[in-house]
């Protein structure tokens, strides 16, 4: 797995990207009934919940269905795994906190900031904000990550 981008050229203060997604409800199904297929080791359909049924959603007192916040979750490691690759994989860490739900036909944009490069024994250690932001800018997800990344050799 090559890094997409040279590690060395991310100083503090870099912004990186990650991937542009369009929440529609295929892709939460998809996400909704491959999670639940997993857990289950069987093919599995979702009921209804918040994330698949507008009614449902309604009723629970939201305007209409929502993404799951996992999957912008994983679309933030997707942009960390692009950047760092192995290293993220091996040494990294990310953590994340939904901050408002993300609607059907928003275009979500997944974000990134270098907050400190500290130096490590092993290599240099890479502190960044992570978030994801509706096409008008309004964040949805907020978050945190660190990757030690190490000289090839």
């Amino acid at each position: 797995m090559n890094k997409a981008v040279s590690v060395g050229s991310l100083a503090v203060g870099a912004e990186i990207r990650g991937p542009v997604k369009h929440i529609n409800p295929e892709r939460i199904e998809w996400y909704d009934s491959a999670m639940l297929s997993a857990a289950k080791n069987e093919l599995a359909q979702v009921g209804s919940n918040i994330h698949t049924d507008d009614d449902y959603a309604r009723d629970e007192g939201f305007p209409g269905v929502m993404a799951d916040g996992m999957m912008m979750t994983n679309w933030c490691s997707t942009m960390l795994i692009d950047h760092f690759g192995m290293d993220y994989i091996e040494r990294g860490e990310l953590r994340t906190k939904f901050i408002k739900p993300a609607y059907l036909d928003i275009m979500l944009h997944v974000r990134g900031k270098v907050l400190a490069v500290d130096k490590t024994e092993n290599g240099s250690l890479y502190t960044l904000d992570v978030w994801c932001e509706d096409e008008k800018g309004t964040k949805l997800v907020d978050g945190h990550a660190k990757v030690e990344v190490r000289p090839a050799g």
